[in-house]
């Protein structure tokens, strides 16, 4: 099995520098591996799916739009973890205590799709 190793910066841990290592298989749809990287998540809108602090890769090469897919967004000089509703054109948060965090899909930068993501 390949594996992939990737570096991120740890801003709860005096911004460290870590890896998170995982194979390849573990990767249920096409990437392109040059595209992959990895950022950490702070909040919990996401919340139960992805945990604050949870690691995210994302494929910055994979913008196809797909109902219910997790996306990594860039929105007022901040990025953002949400779901994408296709029926609304917009990208939401999954805990209901943040459903007030809606952003329109012609609002947002969309960075990257999300592949995988590792809770802590």
């Amino acid at each position: 099995m390949e594996e992939i190793s990737l570096e991120y910066t740890d801003v709860f841990d005096k911004n460290k520098i870590k890896n998170i290592k995982f194979e390849t298989s573990k990767i249920k749809e096409k990437f392109n591996e040059k595209s992959l990287f990895a950022t950490m998540v702070d909040g919990k809108s996401m919340q139960p799916l992805i945990s604050h602090k949870a690691v995210l890769i994302v494929d910055i090469s994979n913008k196809q739009l797909i109902h219910d897919e997790i996306y990594l967004l860039y929105y007022e000089n901040k990025m953002w973890v949400k779901k994408y509703d296709s029926n609304k054109k917009s990208f939401i948060s999954i805990n209901p205590s943040y459903k007030h965090l809606v952003y329109d899909l012609n609002s947002i930068h969309l960075v990257g799709k999300v592949l995988l993501f590792f809770n802590n």
